[in-house]
């Protein structure tokens, strides 16, 4: 979003809710009840929608949609413009949440329905099949809410000694389950020294509105560490972080760099291995991974 249309989107919202206070009357207890049994199937499309006088503006309340998985997997969430007053599209918040309705998700995390790109209004969660997960949303403006639920399978690789092989140029899937503290570790053999190339692809969430600006302290991080368990690469910045705004490696392939020259390095031939987990507890989602 280009700092222009981040003021213009202020004053969009400020008048929107103007014109929402005028035209629509506050929607009565019964209203607010019925839209927190909103919910999402648990396999498959479904959509909630929220109409101008539901929304979290008008009514002073939030709008719960619950959400039981039939598989472990992840849910995917795409808000787009339901409203005919708030002028520009409608915007707000949405919180992913337990079955107590407490975040384990980014709270407050910020959408935008007509912003410049689907980070602005996408967003990936990983789930486990069985329990019960609350969607949160704050909206002003009335938004239409598409969930896709899809199956992946969460591996027992959750440790070192119990990483995944990973054959070279062969793609893997995984899931970080929202609300986990796990990780998904997979092995490399390298047969001869050459430059590793990692290459990734994901589907997170994490997008926080602050004076103006969005920013994306969130997503998966994707590290190389040597057999005795130490990040590959030294100092802070030893991994790679794949967000919504950068989901995938845009700017080529995740490459290890000599600290000292600032040249790409190549690592000697033995047993490496690679490291995907969540960059906060509230981090979650699906990716795909390959090395070369």
């Amino acid at each position: 979003m280009k700092k222009g249309r981040k003021c213009n989107k202020i004053v969009s919202l400020v008048l929107a809710a103007i014109m929402m206070v005028s035209v629509f009357a506050v929607s009565t207890p019964e209203q607010v009840q019925a839209a927190g049994k909103l919910s999402f199937k648990g396999s498959g499309k479904s959509t909630v929608t929220i109409t101008d006088d539901e929304c979290t503006y008008v009514t002073g309340k939030e709008t719960y949609i619950k959400f039981k998985p039939s598989k472990t997997g992840y849910i995917t969430v795409t808000l787009k413009n339901n409203s005919t007053a708030a002028s520009g599209g409608a915007a707000g918040y949405l919180t992913f949440c337990n079955g107590s309705k407490s975040a384990i998700g980014q709270n407050r995390e910020y959408y935008d329905t007509v912003g410049e790109g689907s980070r602005y209004y996408t967003r990936t969660y990983g789930v486990k099949k069985g329990k019960t997960y609350y969607f949160k949303i704050e909206s002003v403006g009335g938004v239409k809410i598409t969930a896709s639920a899809v199956s992946a399978a969460k591996g027992t690789n959750n440790t070192r000694s119990k990483a995944k092989t990973l054959a070279k140029n062969k793609t893997v899937k995984g899931l970080i389950i929202a609300g986990e503290n796990k990780a998904d570790w997979y092995k490399i053999k390298v047969t001869k020294r050459q430059q590793v190339k990692i290459n990734y692809n994901v589907k997170t969430n994490g997008a926080q509105y602050s004076s103006g600006m969005v920013s994306y302290y969130n997503g998966l991080k994707i590290a190389l560490y040597q057999k005795n368990g130490k990040p590959f690469a030294d100092g802070s910045n030893y991994y790679a972080l794949a967000n919504i705004k950068n989901p995938k490696d845009v700017d080529g392939p995740y490459y290890l760099y000599n600290s000292y020259t600032g040249k790409r390095s190549g690592i000697d031939p033995g047993t490496y291995y690679i490291k995907v987990e969540r960059y906060n507890r509230t981090s979650s989602g699906y990716y795909t991974i390959k090395w070369k």
